[in-house]
């Protein structure tokens, strides 16, 4: 059952963005519960906007509006920030000939009615894996610092607030995606104006947005900001996109019922268009994923994938803690860079790891073998049959 104030919440949502008067909020409405949902869902500017066009009598009290008001402030000023930073950056890629696609966030935030109400946790930007050596120089010549090397994306970070990802890859090798994604390059063009900044298509950026969403519900779960995302772009997009070309590719990935199934809840939530039982279904569980997913989704999806190669529950709970706790010599030497050169030193990384979690992550770790202790049967049928619905198992 979805809760009240989720259901405002999204009301509100759909009014920001249709650029209406919100509706009054319910009498029994809990603010605080509405405003801790927002953070959660990475939105909390964005209902800010909308609760400062009720009427005074029908705002939240003083307290939590000003808890609103704070999370608008900083917003506002990330934004600032992060929209000089990202000049920088591809102004700084052009001079030294370094090709790059800005994506996600970079692009859909100026489809809200301000960009603020997009903010970015991070900014990610997809570069030429022979071009990472010379990438690094320039970032940390911008004042980065490199938090992480390798895998599928480098990690930079700057005071007080500015993450970047540089992509070698969009999915990981093991995605099923990954072929796909893995042609993006060849679907680019230069941006205008630019020599080295690429972009795609309007209607392949959609299906990798696509794609992207898809990604995160298999995974952790994915929040509503994703889905207002894919609402904007439609709105913006949806007379002037190739749509037999979209629905072809998006059939060749085995994603044209979900994709259906994404439009048709955008539709419900943000559209006024009837809603169903699938829709609700969805509704409920990507309520409960917060902007970023939930580590508990994100167990319950990987033990099913273990499930589905017909292992029984026990043994794909002991599989999934192994990989978890013991990753792949590929995983480990993104934190132990040495292990390219001394891969036999794994077994000594595995015990240092696994110490430090122990040490200085034991509350955080014992959590995450209590969630994987805690996955029934009943979880995985209950996320297999969602997904069957909705059209990503066939």
């Amino acid at each position: 059952m979805i809760l009240p104030e989720y259901d405002y919440l999204i009301r509100l949502l759909s009014a920001i963005i249709d650029g209406k008067q919100p509706q009054n909020p319910p009498e029994t409405l809990d603010w605080e519960k509405l405003y801790q949902l927002s953070i959660w869902h990475g939105i909390s500017n964005m209902a800010w906007y909308g609760i400062m066009q009720l009427d005074t009598e029908h705002r939240p009290p003083q307290n939590i509006l000003m808890k609103f008001k704070k999370e608008y402030k900083m917003c506002v000023a990330k934004e600032a920030t992060q929209h000089l930073t990202v000049e920088q950056i591809l102004k700084t890629f052009e001079e030294h000939r370094i090709s790059c696609l800005p994506l996600k966030g970079c692009l859909l935030k100026y489809l809200y009615p301000r960009p603020d109400m997009r903010l970015m946790a991070d900014i990610d930007i997809l570069m030429k894996p022979e071009q990472a050596e010379p990438t690094k120089e320039l970032m940390l010549d911008m004042g980065f610092v490199a938090k992480r090397q390798g895998g599928n994306h480098d990690i930079y970070y700057r005071e007080p607030y500015m993450n970047i990802e540089m992509h070698r890859k969009l999915v990981a090798d093991n995605s099923p995606y990954s072929v796909y994604l893995s042609k993006t390059w060849d679907r680019t063009g230069l941006k205008e104006g630019c020599q080295y900044t690429y972009r795609l298509s309007d209607e392949d950026f959609y299906i990798y947005l696509i794609i992207h969403l898809t990604k995160h519900y298999l995974g952790r779960g994915t929040g509503i900001r994703s889905f207002m995302d894919i609402c904007l772009y439609n709105r913006y997009y949806k007379q002037t996109m190739d749509w037999n070309y979209i629905w072809t590719e998006l059939a060749k990935i085995g994603l044209r019922e979900f994709a259906e199934n994404i439009i048709g809840l955008c539709g419900a939530w943000f559209e006024g268009a009837e809603s169903n039982g699938i829709y609700n279904e969805m509704a409920e569980y990507i309520l409960s994923s917060g902007v970023y997913g939930t580590r508990q989704h994100s167990i319950i999806s990987a033990i099913s994938s273990s499930v589905d190669k017909k292992l029984p529950i026990w043994v794909a709970r002991q599989m999934y803690s192994l990989k978890l706790f013991f990753p792949s010599i590929s995983v480990m030497q993104v934190q132990y860079p040495f292990l390219v050169k001394v891969p036999k030193l794994l077994p000594a990384c595995w015990v240092l790891r696994g110490s430090r979690y122990l040490l200085f992550k034991r509350k955080h770790t014992f959590q995450i073998i209590n969630s994987i202790r805690s996955v029934s049967t009943k979880d995985i049928d209950r996320m297999r049959k969602l997904h069957a619905k909705t059209g990503l198992i066939k």
